[in-house]
Formats: structure tokens, C-alpha cells, sequence
């Protein structure tokens, strides 16, 4: 996990370093419907309130700013659950890294805004240690995105992350 931090810095002073944002501070955004796929956190069923909360209609959502960004966030959704919508021009493919204390208690997803996988989304239904995923858009349009940040441990609320969003060809 830690290994990947020197090259994540070099990557970042070669293309200049992307503008560091806290997700607080983000507008929020109509989020994307919850996925059709099971609570992945291995203790939910001690949680009444994380499971009538991801029965909501909507994701929360905050929208990404343009380009390669590092985003400052921490779980405080009962849900278990946030998304960070992007905007992502025709044919640029955009990846998200996520880093924290306990990488392995998140998963990160790609969805369109019905919370479905599509053409370009790295299915990524395996969790791993590297929480991260990746979308390539290769319509004619720009097309707007969600990145599904999910926790996979109830001890995961509050607990501060980092997302490295970066774009490319």
C-alpha cells in the first residue's frame, strides 16, 4: 500500500501537482440510485440504521472539480456509503485511487446515475487491497460518472480518506 505512495508523488510532480480539495467544502450534487449489490461490510447485520439508510432512494453525492484533483474526505454517511460525481470529455479515461489508514475497509465502484455498471467501468465486484477503479469514455459526448466510495467494516465511519482522481488519454 505504502509502496505506491512514491510513485503516486512522482506521477504527481511530473504532470505538476493536482489541486488538493476538501469534499466538505464541494457542492453536493443529486447522487446516483444505490447499486443492486449486497452490503459488502462484514458485520452490517449489527447496524438497523446503515441498513434503513442504504435503502434511500439516492446516494449522497458531491461533485468533483475539473482535471486531476486529491480529494480530503471522511466517512460520515450512516450508510456506509458516498459518491463524488465527475464529468469525464470524450475519450479520456479517469482513475480512482483511494487511500487511507485501513485501505482494505473500502471498496470503490464506478456507477452511471441509475447505479448501474456500463460500457467503459472496470468492474471491480472483488474487493482488494487497493481500493480503486476505473472509467474510460469512449462515446462522442462528455458523460457524467459516479465514483461509489463504500465501506466494508462498520469501524470504517469517520474514518479520514484520500482520493487521487486523475485524467488521461
Amino acid at each position: 500500500m505504502l509502496a505506491l505512495l512514491p510513485t503516486i508523488v512522482a506521477v504527481a510532480f511530473m504532470q505538476g501537482a493536482p489541486q488538493e480539495f476538501d469534499a466538505s467544502k464541494l457542492p453536493k450534487v443529486n447522487g446516483p440510485r444505490p447499486p443492486s449489490y449486497g452490503d459488502p461490510a462484514r458485520n452490517a447485520s449489527e447496524s438497523p440504521d446503515r441498513s434503513q439508510e442504504r435503502r434511500k432512494s439516492t446516494i449522497e453525492a458531491v461533485a468533483l472539480p475539473e482535471g486531476d484533483v486529491v480529494i480530503k474526505d471522511k466517512m460520515d454517511s450512516e450508510a456506509g456509503w458516498k459518491a463524488y460525481q465527475a464529468k469525464v470529455p470524450e475519450g479520456q479515461t479517469v482513475k480512482v485511487v483511494l487511500r487511507s489508514s485501513n485501505d482494505d475497509w473500502f471498496l470503490v465502484r464506478t456507477a452511471n446515475r441509475l447505479g448501474q455498471a456500463e460500457k467503459g467501468m472496470v468492474p471491480h465486484s472483488v474487493r482488494t487491497i487497493e481500493p480503486q477503479t476505473t472509467y474510460t469514455n469512449s462515446s462522442k459526448e462528455a458523460k457524467t460518472v459516479y465514483f461509489i466510495v463504500d465501506t466494508a467494516d462498520l469501524d470504517a465511519a469517520k474514518l479520514p480518506f484520500t482520493l487521487y482522481v486523475t485524467f488521461g488519454k
